[in-house]
């Protein structure tokens, strides 16, 4: 290859022969820069348009036998422009037909490090002459929309006078033998015109149009040695060349398209060589703030270096358009903008080039009108609702189950919203939003209500969900998960812009009819969601009536290609338990609900068997989740599938463009996944791992105006700023200042903790002395708070047992019965005014620490009505197991009941840590294997090894550093399995 400055192994793609060729390379090999793209194809095989510009769209009417209120009514297509590569050349005056010719050797290479294509190609002519062709390409990242070659034309074994033309590829393809396929067939086939000389034009500038689409095309060419002539539509170059001499020619293609009106071209066309250096400095600075390394695994790096690169290339460069699902390297889809662009595009451009992750949220402000148009047409009073595919801002989609019926859109975008501002800290941009986020947050209330036969739970009623599979159904789970996030984040942003900005929120609620009352309303809604969880099958329900259809037979493996959709009617789909993409799995790696880690991996398990990945998307979600949940096998088999999608053309469609969300996904899950990076906090959260076939990997990302990079290996995490201000983090729910210096953070062995409940995480100690104090009262037993602390962590049984040895009572075993059971009468009774005010402060800050490490949470407690009182106090759901006091042998200070709970975690009771306020209960913890936290004082708890004075001052960091702490004065030494008695 010719190719000056080699890049490493990892920063290149490299194709040869065949595989170098066709409409799947073509899209591989694009280049673009967000204003322009350009397929990969060969200059001298250039005959077709291959060039692609945001602008260059055309608006169709949709026609229905059957039409109803607020179906679309016109769907916007992507055009492909005239190719600005062409060339020609003849040889001795007879022009070469390289459709005809023989390809004798070739290949392709992206260089990912100097950002640009190179191609060298050996064509053996009709009557057996030799003539090599090489070109250099690059459409400049951060340059104007133009496309810069440089080619080198050489005769290898031969004499001639060689003519080239540089001219455009305007002539329509044919439409190709995929015509039928969904994902593909609205293309739109290019029919360009010459149109005439504007003004001012030079004989370098051509001009073409197509409906209401207008180009202009301005060409520089410069070849050393040869003639250079304008002719109509391009240039041609004349030199004679003998064997083996070279004809270099510069070519440089500006760029312009409107609408409507003659386009315009302003910017001066820089040299070739200037075009090369400031790509050189474009793809240095992605890089900076982009980079990262996987030690062990070459070709998975090269493929998301790629991924990553492809994603940067076709971002937004203006508040004019988002992102399209193929970028700007096809036309699949025809070339539309969907809700991917928000849930996975966006988050990889806001932590590494934040400005273009603005301009695709500065897109939907800008179509905030078309979205109001979009939510009145759908039936709505007001609000707004943005469409689910679209360029221009309308509705394109002509089947609305699976398109309009979308809402999860407005959430998405909200979402996306809420991402940027917290990595950006762009508070004047979420002032910008506002009125977008409070008219999107309405469609909510349009479409739901509080059902009181759930308890008043919200519900939302007749949406899909991003699994196109199960349309128009109640209460789908992604949809609610982020409509809950939306709300809650809407109504955060009006009270906050109230404070900040009182008189502009005045005037905005004004304009739009916001009143207090329509806040309470967002935040009510947002605090009663319904998201259950299936008491059956202990599962978090797809939508209301998923579990229960019938499961699909046949369900393909993972990596089969061919999605139901293109052989199945949506009517069979709809009416079984199988999904495109797990929406639950979706919403659990986009952490919009908290769960515990049991229940995720149940979901996980349960999903993974009912998911045909049909969606490209779907295997980012599923990776991201198996590698937060230990399960490395299938971690790398999702993750693969995702990160290989295009460069191995997984789904059979990569002819038709890239797949920009799972390129992006790609990144998301060495970030979120294996790096457990989460963005729901103050500051970014990372619970790094391993997996056992890599050495290591390193990533970076942007915060703040601030570059840090993570470096993983065996041991831990290593932290370190590369540019900007110190950079406050959180790992494993530790906090840490990344500064100056590198930090290390050694990864943690804890896995579960366990805690007790009366006392640690409620008062319940009151209400249990109460009922024993009127127990005692009734029966004529001395009975006193001294007494009382003597029963701490104890039984019911064995308490009854003390009190009446201290009353110096006996009673027969009936008796002892019944006292038990009034005892309980009496606490229960006292239970039924708890409410999640009876919580201690902190438990739920803990508990999301605890969630955010990875770590499972498990509840020990002595008490029999333990159930009943976290459902009370409204964190039942946050258990991933409750031991059963009951069940259990032996009570405190036996460890049973930490031994069983550990094991319901499904955990090593070395993996695990208690947390108690009694003495027994710190020697059950001893006794089981475990290191102890003692809520209290040491004097109190003089066993504990660590102590802290009450539930609110214990955090994640304390909790994993405890085994630590505990070695360093002195080992372990409580930990030897031996119960020890507490003397009464």
């Amino acid at each position: 290859m010719a190719n000056p400055e080699t890049a490493s192994e990892t920063m290149r793609l490299v194709l040869r022969g065949a595989d170098a060729a066709g409409e799947q390379s073509y899209a591989l090999f694009a280049l673009a820069n967000g204003l322009a793209g350009v397929e990969g194809v060969a200059d001298e095989l250039a005959a077709a348009p291959a060039c692609y510009m945001p602008d260059a769209f055309v608006t169709r009417p949709i026609a229905y036998h059957e039409s109803f209120p607020g179906y679309a009514t016109a769907t916007d297509t992507r055009i492909k422009c005239p190719s600005p590569m062409l060339l020609r050349l003849h040889i001795d005056g007879a022009p070469i037909d390289f459709a005809q010719a023989e390809m004798v050797d070739g290949g392709c290479e992206l260089d990912l490090q100097q950002g640009r294509l190179l191609r060298q190609s050996r064509w053996r002519l009709g009557d057996g002459k030799l003539l090599d062709i090489a070109t250099q390409r690059i459409v400049p990242l951060d340059g104007a929309a133009c496309v810069a070659s440089r080619i080198a034309i050489t005769p290898v074994d031969f004499s001639a006078s060689v003519q080239a033309w540089l001219t455009y590829g305007a002539q329509a393809a044919g439409e190709g033998d995929d015509a039928g396929d969904p994902r593909i067939s609205g293309r739109l086939q290019s029919n360009w015109t010459p149109r005439p000389a504007q003004p001012g034009d030079t004989p370098d500038v051509t001009r073409f149009g197509q409906d209401v689409v207008e180009l202009a095309y301005r060409q520089h060419v410069v070849s050393p040695g040869a003639q250079v002539a304008a002719v109509q539509a391009g240039h041609v170059v004349r030199r004679h060349l003998g064997a083996g001499e070279i004809l270099d020619i510069d070519r440089v293609v500006a760029l312009a398209c409107a609408r409507g009106a003659p386009a315009t071209l302003d910017e001066p066309i820089a040299p070739f060589d200037a075009i090369a250096e400031r790509q050189r400095g474009a793809v240095q600075r992605l890089w900076d703030s982009a980079g990262f390394a996987i030690d062990g695994d070459e070709a998975l790096t090269r493929a998301l270096r790629f991924n990553l690169f492809q994603l940067h290339q076709s971002a937004s460069r203006s508040a004019a358009h988002s992102i399209a699902a193929k970028g700007l390297s096809g036309e699949g889809y025809e070339g539309h903008y969907f809700w991917d662009a928000e849930a996975f595009m966006l988050p990889v451009l806001a932590l590494q080039a934040p400005e273009k992750a603005q301009n695709l949220l500065a897109y939907r402000i800008e179509k905030l009108g078309e979205a109001r148009a979009h939510a009145a047409a759908m039936g709505h009073k007001r609000g707004a609702l943005y469409p689910w595919r679209t360029i221009a801002g309308g509705e394109c989609s002509s089947h609305y189950p699976t398109g309009s019926a979308q809402y999860h859109i407005n959430g998405d975008i909200a979402h996306g919203v809420q991402l940027y501002v917290a990595a950006t800290g762009d508070e004047a941009f979420r002032a910008r939003c506002a009125e977008m986020l409070f008219e999107t947050a309405r469609m909510w209330l349009e479409i739901g209500a509080f059902d009181e036969r759930r308890g008043g739970a919200f519900c939302i009623y007749g949406v899909t969900g991003p699994d196109e599979y199960s349309a128009l159904v109640d209460n789908d789970f992604y949809t609610n998960a982020i409509a809950r996030h939306h709300l809650a984040y809407a109504a955060d942003t009006a009270d906050w812009l109230r404070g900040e900005a009182a008189a502009d929120y005045a005037a905005l609620a004004a304009r739009i009819g916001l009143d207090a009352a329509e806040v309470a309303g967002w935040r009510k809604a947002a605090d009663a969601m319904w998201l259950p969880v299936d008491g059956a099958a202990g599962v978090s329900p797809q939508d209301d009536a998923f579990l229960g259809r019938p499961r699909l037979a046949g369900l393909k493996p993972l990596g089969e290609r061919g999605p139901l959709l293109m052989g199945l009617h949506p009517m069979i789909l709809f009416r079984h338990q199988i999904a495109k993409q797990g929406n639950v799995v979706q919403a659990m790696a986009m952490d919009l609900v908290p769960m515990p880690r049991a229940l995720q991996e149940r979901n996980f398990a349960y999903y993974e068997q009912v998911t045909a990945h049909d969606s490209t998307l779907s295997s980012v979600a599923f990776a991201t989740m198996a590698a937060r949940l230990g399960q490395t096998g299938k971690a790398l088999d999702h993750y693969r599938e995702c990160a290989f999608v295009d460069l191995e053309d997984r789904h059979g469609n990569t002819s038709h463009g890239l797949h920009m969300a799972a390129l992006a996904g790609s990144w998301l899950v060495l970030a979120q996944g294996w790096g457990g990076l989460a963005l729901d906090g103050v500051v970014p959260a990372f619970s790094p791992v391993l997996p056992a076939e890599w050495a290591g990997y390193s990533f970076r990302l942007c915060w703040r105006g601030s570059t840090i990079e993570l470096a993983v290996d065996r041991a831990g995490c290593t932290y370190r700023l590369v540019a900007g201000d110190a950079v406050a983090i959180t790992d494993h729910g530790r906090p840490l200042q990344i500064g100056a210096d590198p930090v290390f953070v050694a990864r943690p062995t804890v896995k579960g903790v366990i805690f007790d409940l009366d006392g640690v995480l409620t008062d319940t100690a009151e209400d249990h002395y109460q009922a024993w104090q009127m127990l005692a009262d009734r029966h004529g037993m001395a009975f006193d708070r001294e007494t009382n602390h003597q029963l701490k962590g104890v039984d019911r049984a064995g308490s009854l047992r003390l009190i009446l040895d201290h009353a110096g009572a006996e009673v027969d075993a009936a008796t002892f019965d019944a006292m038990l059971a009034e005892k309980n009468d009496l606490y229960r009774a006292r239970l039924a005014g708890y409410s999640p005010a009876n919580l201690f402060s902190g438990v739920r800050d803990l508990f999301a620490g605890c969630r955010a490490a990875g770590l499972k949470i498990g509840l020990a407690s002595a008490s029999r009505n333990a159930p009943d009182v976290v459902r009370l106090l409204g964190i039942a759901d946050e258990f991933d197991f409750v031991a059963d006091a009951g069940a259990v042998p032996n009570a405190k200070p036996a460890p049973d009941i930490f031994l069983a709970c550990a094991a319901g975690m499904g955990l090593s009771p070395e993996d695990c840590i208690g947390v108690e306020d009694a003495r027994a209960g710190v020697s059950a913890i001893h006794a089981a294997g475990m290191v102890a936290i003692g809520i209290g004082s040491e004097e109190a708890l003089p066993d504990a090894d660590l102590n802290v004075p009450a539930i609110g001052d214990l955090s994640v960091g304390r909790i994993l550093s405890s085994e630590r702490e505990t070695a360093a004065r002195g080992g372990l030494s409580t930990r030897t399995g031996k119960v020890e008695e507490i003397s009464c």
